[in-house]
C-alpha cells in the first residue's frame, strides 16, 4: 500500500519531462517547416516577378512597334503626296487623344523646322534643339525608322523621340516625329494588377530612375528584377521591385502563438487539480442556497410553477400546489394538457404556451381558467419570464400566477352597471358632454357629442371651447346659443352648472345638430332668388325680342337707303376716295345687322335652328376681321394658329361668330384691365374625334379661385358695367348647335374659353 502510494506521487514527475521533450520536438518540427514553406514561397514569387516584368516588357515593345508601323505608313503616303497638312493633322490629332503617353507628332523638315503639328501648319517657324532631333538624325542617316535617346523635357519629366524618314525618290524630305513620355507610358500602359504589386521604374545605366509608377501606401521588398528596354534602348532598364508581403510576419506570429498554447496546456493542467479542490466548496454551498431558496418559495402566496422547454412541469411551490388541491408529485413531470386544465379551455391555454414560447406576453399577462382538484374552478392572473441557466442557454420559463377569482367577480358587477349607463347616454340622439367651468377641459362627451364636435375620441382628455359658456355670471343656470361648427354645420347648445365627482364645478351641455333646418331655410331663401332671376330672364327675352322687332325696319330701311345712293350715283362722277366703299360698307354691315337680329330673335322664341352646312374657317376668318381694330386699338396681339384640314359644320354662321367675337372681346378688355405686359390672344382651331374645337387662348392672369364656378350664372359679372349674361348666352348658342362650352386657367398662366361642335355626318 505504502509503496503504491509513493508510485502513484512519482507517476506525475516522471510525466512531465516526457510532455516538456515532446512539445519542444513539436516545436521544432513547426518551425522547421514554417522556414521550408517560406522559402517555397519567396521563390514561387521571384519567378511570378519575372514572368509579370517579362510580358510588360513585351506589351511596351508591342505597343511601341505598332506606333513605328503605323507612323512608317504615315511617312510614305506624305512622301507620295496623298498626305497634306489638314489630313495629318486630324490623324495626328486622333493618335494624340487614343494614346494619351504621347507629347506630340510632328513632320520636321530637314532645316529642323517643325512644318506640320496636330494643329496643321505651323507657321511660328519653330525649330528642334539638339535633344529633339537627334531622333531625326538617326532616321535621316540610317533612312529607317530610330528611336533618339531619353531627355529631359520642358517640365524636367525625362521623354524620348520615335523618328521616321520621309524619303522620294533617295531624297530625305524630312521626318515625322513622335514624342514619349516616359511617366505618362508607365501610367497608361502598366496593367494595374501589375502595379498593384510592384514597384515598376524606368533606369538608365547609371541606376538613375527616368520615369516610375508605385503605391504611395505600399513599401519595397527585396524581390526585384529588370530586364532591357529596347526600343527604346540606349542603356534603358524596365524594373520591377515587389511590394513587401505580409507573409514575413504571420510565421512568427504563429510560433507565437504555438508556444503560448503549450504554456496555456501546462497551466491547465495545473488548474484541473486545483479546480477539483474548489468545486468540492462550492457544492456544499449550493446545497445550503438551495435549502435556503425552497424555504422562500415555500414564504410566498402567490403560486410558482418552472416549465421546462416541451412545456413540462419542473417544479411547482406550497402556494400553487394549495390553490389547486394538488400535491407536488401529481403536477411535476407532467405535459400539457396538464391536470389543472379543464376540459373546456385546451385551447386557451396551449394558446398562452405558444405565446409565452415565441416571446409574445402581454403586458398585463394572461388572464386564465385553471380547475381545481375537488372541483371548481379559479381565475389567474399569470406573467412568465424566461429561465435562463448559468452558460446564457434557455432551459425554460418560470410563472407565477395570482388568484383573481374575488376581483374579477368585482370588476364584472362594475362594469355591468358602467355599461347600462353607457347604454342609455350613447343611444341619445343629442350630444352630452361636461366640461370643466374654470379650464374648459373636456371631462367625459358621449358618441354623439364626439361627432358633432369632431372631438375624434370621446375620451381623449382634450381642451373643448363651447361657445356661450363661460357667459353669465355665477347665478345663471341656464343659456342656449347657435354656433357654427368646423364643416358648417349648425348646432344648438344648452347647458346647465353641475357638480363634477371631483367636487368641482363644471357645465352639463346637451347639443343637437340643428342642421337641416338650417338648410331647409337657406333652401327656400336660394328659390326665392332663383324665382327673381327667372323673371329677370324673362323679362330680358322679351326686351330682347322686341329690340329685334324695332330695329329691324330702321336697318332695313338704312341698306335700302345704302344701296340706293349706290345705284344713282353715276359711274362716270369723281368722289373722294373711299367714299364709294363706305357705302357699300354701310349696306353690307346694315345686312349683317339685321341677320344678327333675326337670328338672336329666333334663338330667343326656342324656333329651330336655321343651319347650313359651312366651312368654319371662314368664319373664324370674319371674327377675326371685326377684332382686329379692338385689338390694335388696345395694343394687344392677336394670333391665329388654324387647323388647316377641310371641314364642314352644320352652324348658323351670324351666330357663332358672334360666339367668337364675344370671347375673344373678353380676351382682350380682361388683358387691358389687368395691365398684361406684352398682351397677347391666341385663336386655335383643330379637328379631332369627329369634332371641330376653338379655343380663345390669352396670357392673362386667369381665373381667380371660385370665379370659374359662377361664369355661367346669370347676372354675375366682374366687369364694373357688365351684366352678367353674354357668357351665359354664348353657352347656350353653342349647345343650339349640340355643342360643348367650358374654360379652364392655362398651365402657363391666363385663361382658355373653348367651345367644340359636331361636324356634319358626324
Amino acid at each position: 500500500m505504502p509503496s503504491s502510494a509513493s508510485s502513484a506521487r512519482r507517476a506525475p514527475l516522471m510525466l512531465w519531462p516526457g510532455v516538456s521533450i515532446a512539445l519542444i520536438a513539436l516545436l521544432v518540427a513547426l518551425c522547421s517547416l514554417s522556414y521550408l514553406v517560406y522559402r517555397d514561397w519567396r521563390d514561387e514569387q521571384q519567378d511570378n516577378l519575372i514572368q509579370e516584368v517579362l510580358w510588360l516588357e513585351q506589351s511596351l515593345r508591342m505597343h511601341l512597334e505598332g506606333h513605328q508601323e503605323w507612323a512608317d505608313t504615315l511617312a510614305r503616303d506624305i512622301a507620295a503626296g496623298k498626305v497634306d497638312s489638314e489630313r495629318f493633322s486630324r490623324q495626328a490629332a486622333f493618335y494624340l487623344r487614343e494614346n494619351p503617353e504621347l507629347v506630340s507628332f510632328e513632320r520636321v523638315g530637314p532645316d529642323h523646322r517643325v512644318e506640320w503639328d496636330s494643329h496643321g501648319v505651323r507657321r511660328d517657324g519653330r525649330q528642334l534643339n539638339s535633344a529633339e532631333f537627334d531622333a531625326l538624325w538617326r532616321a535621316g542617316r540610317l533612312l529607317r525608322p530610330s528611336y533618339g535617346a531619353p531627355y529631359q523635357g520642358p517640365a524636367g519629366k525625362y521623354r524620348f523621340d520615335l523618328a521616321v524618314p520621309i524619303v522620294r525618290d533617295g531624297r530625305l524630305l524630312g521626318g515625322v516625329r513622335i514624342s514619349y513620355q516616359l511617366d505618362a507610358l508607365l501610367y497608361h500602359q502598366v496593367p494595374w494588377w501589375i502595379a498593384s504589386k510592384n514597384y515598376i521604374s524606368i533606369v538608365d545605366l547609371d541606376g538613375k530612375t527616368l520615369a516610375q509608377k508605385f503605391d504611395a501606401a505600399e513599401q519595397a521588398g527585396p524581390l526585384s528584377h529588370q530586364t532591357g528596354f529596347d526600343p527604346p534602348g540606349y542603356g534603358l532598364y524596365l524594373r520591377a521591385v515587389g511590394y513587401r508581403s505580409g507573409l514575413g510576419l504571420t510565421l512568427p506570429v504563429l510560433t507565437g502563438v504555438i508556444v503560448l498554447l503549450l504554456l496555456t496546456l501546462l497551466y491547465a493542467v495545473w488548474r484541473i487539480r486545483r479546480h477539483m479542490r474548489e468545486r468540492a466548496q462550492a457544492e456544499q454551498k449550493l446545497a445550503q442556497e438551495v435549502s435556503l431558496r425552497q424555504a422562500i418559495e415555500d414564504s410566498m402566496k402567490s403560486g410558482l410553477v418552472a416549465i421546462g422547454l416541451e412545456g413540462e412541469i419542473v417544479r411547482v411551490n406550497r402556494a400553487f400546489c394549495d390553490m389547486l388541491g394538488f400535491a407536488p408529485d401529481e403536477l411535476v413531470g407532467s405535459y400539457p394538457p396538464h391536470p389543472f386544465w379543464p376540459a373546456s379551455q385546451h385551447g386557451a391555454l396551449a394558446a398562452a404556451m405558444d405565446a409565452v414560447r415565441d416571446n409574445r406576453q402581454p403586458e398585463q399577462g394572461f388572464e386564465l381558467t385553471l380547475r381545481r382538484k375537488h372541483g371548481g374552478t379559479l381565475v389567474v392572473r399569470l406573467f412568465a419570464t424566461p429561465l435562463v441557466g448559468e452558460d446564457g442557454g434557455q432551459h425554460g420559463w418560470i410563472a407565477s400566477l395570482f388568484d383573481i377569482t374575488e376581483r374579477q367577480r368585482q370588476r364584472t358587477a362594475l362594469d355591468a352597471a358602467h355599461r347600462r349607463f353607457l347604454t342609455v347616454l350613447n343611444g341619445l340622439a343629442a350630444g352630452v358632454c361636461v366640461v370643466d367651468e374654470g379650464s374648459g377641459q373636456l371631462l367625459y362627451a358621449n358618441p354623439g357629442f364626439a361627432e358633432m364636435w369632431l372631438v375624434g375620441d370621446a375620451d381623449a382628455p382634450c381642451c373643448v371651447l363651447l361657445p356661450g359658456l363661460m357667459a353669465g355670471g355665477r347665478d345663471e343656470e341656464y343659456a342656449q346659443e347657435f354656433i357654427v361648427a368646423h364643416d358648417s354645420r349648425y348646432l344648438l347648445i344648452r347647458r346647465r352648472r353641475i357638480e363634477w365627482v371631483s367636487g368641482e364645478s363644471a357645465w352639463l351641455a346637451i347639443v343637437s345638430d340643428v342642421t337641416a333646418d338650417r338648410h331647409r331655410e337657406e333652401r327656400e331663401q336660394a328659390q326665392q332668388e332663383r324665382f327673381q332671376n327667372t323673371a329677370r330672364l324673362i323679362a330680358m327675352g322679351e326686351m330682347a325680342s322686341t329690340l329685334a322687332h324695332e330695329l329691324n325696319q330702321p336697318l332695313t330701311a338704312i341698306n335700302t337707303y345704302a344701296a340706293g345712293v349706290g345705284r344713282r350715283l353715276p359711274e362716270d362722277l369723281e368722289l373722294p376716295p373711299g367714299v364709294r366703299e363706305a357705302i357699300h360698307a354701310i349696306a353690307d354691315q346694315a345686312r349683317r345687322a339685321a341677320q344678327i337680329v333675326s337670328s338672336i330673335r329666333a334663338f330667343v322664341k326656342k324656333h329651330e335652328p336655321q343651319l347650313e352646312r359651312v366651312e368654319p374657317a371662314r368664319v373664324v376668318q370674319r371674327a377675326l376681321g371685326l377684332a382686329e381694330p379692338l385689338a390694335a386699338k388696345n395694343g394687344v396681339s392677336l394670333q391665329l394658329a388654324a387647323d388647316r384640314r377641310p371641314c364642314q359644320v352644320d352652324m348658323d354662321p351670324v351666330l357663332i361668330e358672334q360666339v367668337l367675337l364675344n370671347l375673344m372681346k373678353n380676351a382682350i378688355e380682361a388683358l387691358v384691365e389687368a395691365g398684361t405686359p406684352r398682351p397677347g390672344v391666341e385663336l386655335h382651331t383643330c379637328v379631332e374625334n369627329g369634332r371641330w374645337k376653338v379655343e380663345v387662348v390669352d396670357n392673362g392672369p386667369g381665373l381667380a379661385a371660385g370665379m370659374q364656378d359662377n361664369l355661367f350664372t346669370p347676372f354675375y359679372s366682374t366687369k364694373p358695367e357688365g351684366m352678367g349674361i353674354g357668357l351665359n348666352i354664348c353657352r347656350s348658342i353653342v349647345e343650339f348647335h349640340r355643342g360643348e362650352f367650358g374654360a379652364v386657367s392655362s398651365l402657363e398662366g391666363g385663361c382658355v374659353f373653348w367651345f367644340s361642335l359636331p361636324q356634319a355626318g358626324v
